[in-house]
């Protein structure tokens, strides 16, 4: 099909003015760094324009954003370090772990079905993780119920998932099992490998620790443990999210409602435990 010359007009139009709004960002936030500004804040709300641009993260652009963390990092670490993650989880740059987790997740739940009687992985993990919002959230989501549900531990998932993203790591461009993963993940993994750092290995092994009720007594003390991990908290609420839908269970017992009633009050406590 011919592509009218109006259209191309309206595209080249885009990308023009696309372009200058990434020039006035970068331009903008390099005078607020010289000028020693340290409002975070306002900040971010003059390189929004960069991270919202595909142009942004080329070139100049992306050289200004990196510049622009580094610079954050010099009198508010813990801020630079959100803002790292927000830019690496825009460009998939870690999001091979989801595939890997994903991946995992099928083979060692196959075979088991939720409450509905939907496949286990299908059903439930590919919802939870849907519900998340950024890369290591969703790797947690889609493994949070292994060492609950299979014979496999959480030290064993997190082996598992190094040797897997080794053998990704070495045939980026050749994964053919991407594919069956990449309409229930949604996102798309970064061209270029970018390995896990130190921190997040030990982030993802603590929360799928926490989340793992079999080494707790009781449920109070099991919520209560969620104290102070954020991670597992985000995919603890995501889990109850889709636990606390009814309508995918065709007849409701007395039992669900119960159920149901005890996800709303530690949905609560939860979402009170994140906002502090």
């Amino acid at each position: 099909m011919e592509i009218s010359p109006e259209i191309i007009d309206l595209c080249q139009s885009a990308l023009e003015q696309e372009l200058r709004n990434t020039r006035i960002a970068s331009k903008q936030l390099n005078k607020a760094m010289k000028n020693g500004v340290q409002d975070i804040e306002l900040l971010c709300q003059m390189s929004d324009p960069l991270m919202d641009s595909m142009l942004g993260f080329s070139g100049k652009g992306k050289r200004t954003y990196l510049k622009f963390i580094k610079y954050v990092a010099s009198f508010d670490s813990k801020a630079a370090e959100e803002i790292r993650d927000g830019f690496e989880d825009a460009l998939g740059y870690k999001n091979h772990a989801i595939y890997a987790a994903a991946r995992i997740a099928k083979e060692w739940h196959q075979g088991q079905v939720d409450k509905a009687g939907v496949d286990y992985f299908e059903g439930h993990l590919a919802t939870v993780a849907q519900l998340c919002f950024d890369w290591k959230t969703k790797t947690v989501a889609f493994l949070h119920d292994v060492a609950e549900d299979t014979p496999h531990t959480v030290k064993e998932v997190i082996k598992e998932m190094k040797k897997m993203l080794k053998e990704i790591k070495s045939n980026t461009e050749g994964v053919e099992w991407f594919d069956e993963y990449e309409d229930v993940i949604g996102v798309f993994p970064n061209e270029s490998y970018h390995p896990l750092t130190k921190k997040e290995w030990t982030e993802i092994e603590s929360a799928l620790n926490v989340l793992n009720h079999n080494t707790v007594l009781d449920r109070e003390s099991y919520i209560q443990r969620f104290k102070g991990n954020e991670l597992a908290i985000k995919v603890k609420l995501s889990d109850l999210r889709h636990n606390m839908d009814l309508s995918r269970i065709p007849s409701p017992t007395e039992k669900d409602y119960a159920r149901l009633e005890r996800y709303k009050s530690e949905y609560k406590t939860l979402m009170e435990m994140l906002e502090c």
